[in-house]
């Protein structure tokens, strides 16, 4: 039998709820003064990742940044609100989000505001509404699939987080088992010794709105990624790194980890390249790292290199045979008929006729004359 556990509401903490990225609407409130001028906010409307930036000075404005992929678009109407003194002054718009225009900005006059009332702070409100979102590259609609009956808690460093249990089950193995079990309570409360703030990190990169991976959360996502079993959250980071090939092939140890611990075939693809161009066989058997890699990768790695030397090798013969026809060959005589050396080059070698001469026709050229034509004899 489980051993007793504390349920929800018996916990005297508060619960980070993930739903609360699904909300579509959001109030932002702020004070504006001489020390705080800008702010700038990461919030999620409907699982879409917005930057929210105000700013009271010189370059007094509004802007609200789309953080979403390409296939994505948006609607939002917004309202801003500014107490001065005793009244309230609302102006509302709406900004339309694609994947090509994502961003919107707004002037501003709360610098006016403030000096003709002698203000040292402002109250601002920012009132978010999103009102139509569509996905041209979503097949399922993944907001369907969570209904509010399969929540379920997780405990991470004395903190509560609300999470879909359908939808970790889904995604990955071990979720399902941990909430699936026969001997899983209804108000069990799952406890994870992890790092709270890279739990939800994972927990987002994970959710539908697939947070994005960065440099920072590359190393940790992939550990909670091997230890939950979860492979959307490794493709989701080797897409990364294939992005950002530039920067990550140059790590050619670290990128080979990867690849051996987590079976990245195209982050393979990229390395082998780049260590194809930069090293010799002998160079690769010599690097530390060598004996570390399986035999599969070590024979990739060999067999790449081979048919890239050998492609090197036929692409020198066909630029060395280029190069020796366009030495053989006269550049005027190039553009003009087989038979150019009637021009005036006369270069019995370089430009001699394939064709055997008719020893039955007397060696005479034509030339054109004022009166009709006139043989030349060169005999």
């Amino acid at each position: 039998m489980a051993p007793n556990r504390p349920s929800a509401h018996e916990y005297p903490s508060d619960i980070v709820d993930l739903r609360d990225d699904f909300a579509s609407q959001k109030t932002l409130t702020m004070t504006l003064n001489e020390e705080n001028k800008v702010f700038r906010y990461w919030i999620y409307l409907k699982c879409i990742k917005w930057q929210i930036e105000l700013r009271s000075n010189s370059f007094e404005m509004f802007a609200a940044y789309f953080k979403a992929p390409a296939t994505w678009s948006a609607e939002v109407e917004f309202e801003i609100r500014t107490h001065i003194t005793n009244s309230i002054r609302s102006e509302k718009f709406v900004g339309r989000f694609t994947g090509a225009n994502h961003v919107h900005f707004r002037p501003l006059k709360l610098h006016e505001h403030m000096a003709r009332e002698k203000l040292t702070e402002i109250k601002v409100e920012i009132i978010m509404n999103l009102t139509q979102t569509q996905n041209f590259g979503m097949i399922y609609n993944y907001f369907d699939m969570m209904p509010v009956e399969e929540d379920g808690l997780l405990k991470v460093e004395d903190q509560l987080i609300r999470v879909n249990k359908r939808y970790l089950g889904m995604m990955s193995p071990f979720f399902k088992a941990l909430f699936y079990s026969e001997f899983n309570q209804e108000d069990q409360i799952h406890e994870l010794n992890e790092k709270f703030r890279e739990m939800i990190c994972f927990l987002r990169c994970l959710y539908p709105h697939r947070q994005p991976v960065t440099k920072k959360s590359l190393d940790y996502l992939l550990q909670l990624a091997d230890r939950y079993q979860c492979q959307p959250i490794v493709d989701a980071c080797e897409m990364f790194m294939c992005a950002h090939y530039h920067e990550y092939q140059k790590k050619t140890e670290k990128c080979f980890s990867y690849v051996e611990k987590y079976k990245m075939q195209r982050l393979l693809r990229i390395v082998v390249e780049y260590v194809a161009v930069t090293q010799t066989t002998t160079q690769f058997r010599a690097q530390p790292y060598w004996r570390d890699l399986s035999e599969k990768t070590q024979l990739a790695v060999l067999e790449f290199m081979a048919k890239n030397q050998s492609r090197r090798t036929k692409e020198l013969e066909r630029r060395r045979g280029v190069n020796q026809h366009r030495a053989n060959i006269d550049p005027i005589d190039d553009q003009g008929p087989p038979n150019g050396r009637l021009l005036g080059i006369a270069d019995p070698v370089r430009n001699a006729d394939p064709r055997p001469p008719n020893q039955h026709v007397n060696n005479h050229r034509y030339m054109p004359g004022h009166w009709g034509l006139r043989v030349i004899d060169f005999d």
